[in-house]
């Protein structure tokens, strides 16, 4: 029947024979097509256990939020604590804003093209203005004049931001690279220091809100989230002779600051603008590696310091992509005090235009009184801008009355100039 059946139909029949051995070679490839599979998903899986966890190379990224509260300040770091009303210069308004530019802070790290006699910056960066007063050199790229102003985050008592804070995270046998240095004779020794290692400073860990003004002037706020400079300069064994602090960026850009300037008593301005400053908050300087206007993200690490009044150019300090911490003994001096156009005991004619000058005009800024009374950081300021942003903001004081003037120079890197006094008759 079989044989008859297969000379009837002998293409039906050897079509069968070829599907019995097809579904045998089917399941055979089947098979190897499924362990194929599997082999490559086990070999996906495995790259993408690999990846090192250094979020400092992930632009934007961020790392696993932590539970936990913003730590409070400790018994080592005595600057850290609430401002009072009347504690900080300044608080009552800038009486000198003239027409200071009322926009949100560029929050630029300023250079002044400071040569070494001035003691301050590098020369590594651009002075150029830009046409929106933004400026150029170690600048914050999110940060432009005009945009809208952020609300500086409520303050908790100890000046660090209230609210959650994310705790930093145990380094690993692996930390990744070293990103930042600390050397110098007024160290124990140079250490070193990847980011995974700075976040692990749990002690010294702060999350800060900063009034900035710029050489512009604008005035505005940044958020910064890293470890206490002064908290991490301890850890980094500095000596009891330290005297002045350069730090320097990738770049060669560097800013000098000196132990007062470092460890004296800083303040965040709640309210901050040219109209007036007010809320004074004490802030540490931290080395941030999440920082912004606003919100923050993670950035490469930079300084951030308060301000000692409303005037203050603290921009110059966020040397960005900070690189290397030099600590040394040698101190760096005091600024010269300021020249008058007028002499003292002179008198004059009403009208007259008196004049405030200085070697490093550029580098310093000079606050000074009209009524005799010993001038601070929150006095009158004669420079508000610079002779390469708005030298047109830099007024002769016009003399109208007899006055008692007195009037120092401040700025970074050197102590302030000892004081002038310049009283003069008007009539």
């Amino acid at each position: 029947m079989k044989k008859n059946l297969s000379k009837m139909f002998p293409n039906a029949f050897s079509m069968s024979i070829s599907k019995k051995r097809s579904r045998k070679y089917s399941s055979k490839v089947s098979l190897s097509a499924a362990l194929f599979v599997l082999l490559i998903t086990l070999m996906l899986l495995a790259g993408c256990n690999s990846g090192s966890g250094d979020f400092s190379q992930i632009p934007g990224s961020d790392p696993p939020a932590q539970a936990g509260t913003a730590l409070p300040a400790t018994s080592e770091n005595p600057d850290t604590g609430a401002g009072t009303a009347g504690q900080a210069p300044g608080q009552t308004g800038n009486a000198s804003s003239g027409a200071a530019s009322d926009s949100v802070s560029d929050a630029t790290s300023d250079s002044a093209s400071g040569t070494d006699s001035d003691a301050a910056s590098g020369t590594a960066s651009d002075t150029n203005a830009a046409p929106d007063g933004s400026e150029t050199g170690h600048e914050n790229p999110d940060a432009s004049a005009g945009a809208s102003q952020e609300p500086p985050s409520p303050q908790a008592p100890d000046g660090t931001t209230a609210g959650t804070a994310e705790p930093p995270v145990s380094p690993s046998p692996d930390s990744g690279p070293v990103i930042l240095t600390i050397r110098g004779d007024g160290v124990s020794g140079e250490t070193t220091w990847t980011l995974e290692q700075l976040r692990a400073l749990s002690g010294g860990y702060r999350e800060n809100t900063y009034s900035t003004t710029n050489n512009w002037p604008n005035f505005g706020h940044m958020r910064a989230n890293g470890v206490s400079l002064q908290f991490l300069l301890r850890e980094a064994g500095m000596l009891s002779g330290a005297a002045s602090f350069k730090l320097i960026a990738t770049d060669g850009y560097y800013v000098i600051v000196t132990y007062d300037q470092m460890f004296g008593a800083r303040y965040s301005y709640a309210a901050h603008s040219s109209a007036g400053s007010s809320g004074a908050s004490i802030v540490e300087p931290v080395v941030a590696w999440e920082w912004g206007e606003g919100s923050v993200r993670q950035e490469r690490i930079r300084p951030f310091f308060g301000q000692r009044g409303p005037f203050e150019v603290n921009t110059l300090t966020f040397v960005k992509d900070l690189q290397i911490i030099e600590v040394t003994g040698a101190p760096q001096g005091a600024w010269d005090a300021p020249g008058a156009s007028v002499e003292n005991d002179a008198a004059v004619p009403s009208g007259t235009e008196l004049e405030l000058s200085h070697g490093s005009m550029d580098n310093i800024r000079i606050y000074y009184t009209l009524d005799g009374s010993e001038p601070d950081y929150g006095s009158l300021v004669y420079n508000q801008s610079t002779s390469y942003y708005q030298p047109h903001l830099i007024k002769p004081i016009v003399l109208t009355e007899s006055v008692t003037i007195k009037a120092f120079a401040a700025g970074y890197g050197r102590d302030p100039s000892p004081v002038v006094t310049i009283s003069i008759t008007v009539g």
